[in-house]
């Protein structure tokens, strides 16, 4: 019986967290179609040689610029959460945040490794989260490589890739470091949440 890697009460706040950067994404394009309509009604009803004409006209222009400060806040919005994740990162808990990717990715490799027999050029492309690149005649993991030791963690980590990576092994079944793994997910998700808060 597989043990489901998506059981943490952090794992619910991100999925959250992202079902919210869809709803704002939609809630972008949206006021975007919105705006363009207002734009065109705005625009005929400056033609209408009638008073009302030009009170309608008035308040479609009034809406035309709430709408389009709340498609930038929108937008301001959408930039802040991933300032704050990046931010983290920057800070004091950035080092222990490292040490973590770092201790998520070993621990992912090890693990599907020891479950599938395969290495880690196989789990990229099957998972498809990882570019593989032939250079001189051999499979190359470049970015991946770069999670495998604390010094060579970009400042920008990809940490998605990274935790995705860890559930993505933890979905094709156990080994002796799957419990490892698990906390070391979780552990990660916390110090996140807590850097970013």
């Amino acid at each position: 019986m597989k043990n489901d890697a998506f059981n943490y009460p952090q794992e619910k706040f991100h999925r959250e967290l992202e079902v919210s950067r869809n709803k704002v994404r939609i809630m972008e394009s949206t006021l975007s179609d919105f705006f363009e309509e207002l734009s065109f009604v705005h625009k005929q009803s400056l033609l209408l040689n009638d008073p009302r004409g030009s009170v309608i006209s008035e308040a479609l222009s009034d809406l035309l610029e709430e709408l389009h400060f709340t498609n930038k806040q929108l937008t301001v919005l959408q930039g802040n959460l991933e300032d704050a994740v990046q931010t983290a990162f920057a800070k004091d808990a950035g080092q222990r945040l490292r040490e973590l990717l770092v201790q998520l990715m070993i621990l992912s490799l090890q693990h599907w490794e020891e479950n599938s027999g395969t290495t880690k050029i196989e789990l990229a492309e099957q998972s498809g989260i990882w570019k593989v690149h032939l250079d001189k005649g051999y499979f190359r993991l470049r970015t991946f490589d770069r999670y495998l030791s604390v010094p060579s963690v970009p400042k920008k980590p990809r940490w998605k890739e990274v935790t995705r990576t860890a559930r993505y092994v933890l979905a094709c079944g156990e080994s002796s470091v799957s419990d490892q793994l698990r906390l070391t997910l979780k552990e990660f998700q916390k110090h996140l949440l807590q850097a970013a808060s």
